[in-house]
């Protein structure tokens, strides 16, 4: 088995959150109310996406659906 070891002017690769300001917002958010506005909002903008057959606008949508829902879960609060 072979480990690399990084040396000491390496950065780690950079966290999705950090990357996307979108998931970071998400992730910030402690109440219900935000995530199911939140979840309201992509669904919306999915249906909108989707009437206009933009493969990937729903991908991106279809993600951000799955970080409410972890966020939610994290939380401990079910949405619907």
């Amino acid at each position: 088995m072979t480990f690399v070891i990084p040396n000491e002017n390496s950065q780690p690769n950079p966290s999705p959150h950090d990357t996307n300001p979108i998931e970071s917002q998400i992730m910030a958010m402690s109440t219900k109310e935000d995530l199911q506005r939140e979840l309201d909002s992509v669904r919306a903008n999915y249906q909108k996406w989707q009437a206009q057959g933009d493969q990937t606008a729903i991908t991106t949508q279809t993600r951000l659906a799955q970080i409410i829902h972890l966020r939610a879960n994290q939380i401990g609060v079910q949405l619907t």
